[in-house]
């Protein structure tokens, strides 16, 4: 555990079953280190005989992703079995570190865009070819996008992700409307959402609504773009 202090720029695997064990397997042939959490000491167990740093803990709770360095992380991939449980897990990681490259699994038919919204760089349906059983051949795709992102830094400007974005007391946007303020012409952003402190997200914001220190924008754009209406939102002369 405390070669884990020393570690940065990481990928956290969570859920360290049969999966989690290739994907693990498939990033540490390209020179990745990685990080397997796991509620399971035996996982765990088996995680460090692969030669892997693991933690031992719930993806569930914040702590646990942090103790896995989340915040140091340049990817984490959730591979839990439940949906649900995948999808509270992303909102979490995101939180904790707005630039992380999250990889989720999800199962059901509708489930893709509710993971982009709540802030997945990626969805991979293991069920979505007949019954091809989970493995290399499913993940192959998002592992090669993550690895691409890793060594294409201008590359990974380009992308397009979903990210919160709070308005912060005595930026230029407090006070203008979304139609005034003109985020979607200004820097090719589309504002998916809104929400303020605990309130539930307002799909398809009003134009006329007027920003607030302390909103949360849920913006879709380029990476580039997005960093741009981060420091446009941040603290500061107007």
């Amino acid at each position: 555990m405390d070669g884990l202090f020393s570690i940065d720029d990481h990928v956290i695997v969570c859920g360290y079953g049969a999966t989690g064990q290739l994907v693990a397997s498939g990033l540490r042939e390209q020179g990745v280190q990685v990080v397997a959490l796991d509620k399971s000491t035996e996982a765990a167990r088996r995680a460090e005989d692969d030669g892997l740093v693991a933690v031992v803990g719930d993806v569930l709770a914040p702590d646990a992703l942090k103790e896995a360095g989340i915040e140091r992380a340049r990817g984490v991939i959730f591979l839990l079995p439940s949906e649900s449980d995948n999808l509270f897990a992303v909102m979490s990681a995101r939180e904790l570190n707005p630039n992380v490259f999250i990889i989720a699994s999800h199962t059901s038919a509708h489930a893709k865009t509710k993971f982009q919204r709540a802030g997945a760089d990626r969805v991979v349906n293991p069920f979505e070819k007949s019954e091809r059983k989970i493995g290399a051949e499913f993940m192959r795709p998002a592992v090669t996008d993550l690895m691409r992102i890793f060594a294409e830094e201008k590359v990974a400007d380009q992308e397009v992700r979903v990210r919160d974005v709070t308005v912060q007391p005595g930026c230029r946007l407090v006070g203008q409307s979304l139609r005034d303020a003109d985020i979607r012409a200004r820097l090719d952003i589309l504002i998916i959402a809104m929400r303020h402190g605990g309130e539930s997200a307002r799909f398809n914001p009003d134009p006329t609504r007027k920003l607030a220190a302390g909103d949360v924008m849920v913006c879709m754009g380029r990476l580039v773009q997005l960093k741009k209406l981060l420091e446009l939102a941040g603290a500061g002369p107007g």
